[in-house]
């Protein structure tokens, strides 16, 4: 019996991280977060957005990023970039390449913008790609500014 409520007791604490994940968007709750900085898939992640901010034309601005990633045991991993100024996801592939890796941002299209891109469940518009329910935007977004590494880049338009 002292077994049965020890074992209990040590696994409570796995549940509580695990019930803190989101589950939206995806098919299977992932299983943890990851440093999304520490991979090598995603290394030197302001050069990256720093790109896409000067390839928007927002990089005369104050923005703030977050950056989340998740994974699942049984294998794969999802890093989504969080723009508060501009209501928007991504949905960020990174790559080992250093060059691909710069650029891969840079795609002005590839963000999920909320209102725009958004859908309430069962919509129609669930059947088209970038596109995320209301309830999915939400949960990323919060979970990537409570657990997600932050990124503030001031205005550097016309800086070398």
């Amino acid at each position: 019996m002292k077994k049965m409520i020890a074992a209990l007791v040590l696994s409570c604490p796995a549940l509580a991280a695990a019930g803190d994940l989101p589950d939206a968007p995806f098919r299977n709750t992932p299983d943890e977060r990851f440093t999304v900085s520490a991979s090598p898939y995603y290394q030197q992640p302001e050069r990256v957005i720093a790109n896409r901010l000067k390839y928007l034309g927002k990089d005369g601005q104050t923005n703030h990023f977050c950056l989340v990633g998740y994974r699942w045991k049984a294998g794969g991993s999802q890093v989504w970039l969080h723009w508060s100024e501009e209501e928007s996801l991504v949905f960020w592939r990174g790559n080992l390449d250093k060059e691909i890796r710069e650029s891969s941002l840079m795609n002005e299209l590839d963000g999920v913008k909320w209102g725009r891109d958004t859908y309430e469940e069962g919509d129609r518009a669930a059947m088209f790609p970038n596109t995320l329910s209301t309830r999915a935007w939400k949960q990323l977004a919060a979970d990537c500014e409570k657990y997600g590494e932050k990124y503030v880049f001031e205005p550097f338009a016309g800086k070398r």
